[in-house]
């Protein structure tokens, strides 16, 4: 994927969801080879920096990682 690909995935900010299915917050930026997911809606709870290899796919509605919940939180939280 290019990099105005990943541009659009983050103007759109998509959900994003886990391996294990469970919500990770919404990507809201690209960071040179990396996304920026925020976790809170009104107030950030937490706020994520993954590389885009951590993503498994996408779809028209969310974007897909290839790692855990808890994979992300003990290895990506910033």
């Amino acid at each position: 994927m290019n990099s105005l690909e990943w541009d659009k995935l983050a103007e759109s900010r998509k959900a994003v969801k886990s391996s294990d299915d469970k919500d990770c917050g919404n990507l809201v930026a690209v960071y040179g080879d990396k996304i920026v997911i925020i976790e809170g809606y009104i107030v950030k709870s937490h706020e994520f920096i993954v590389p885009n290899s951590k993503v498994d796919h996408f779809d028209e509605k969310d974007v897909y990682l290839n790692i855990s919940r808890d994979d992300m939180i003990s290895n990506f939280d910033f």
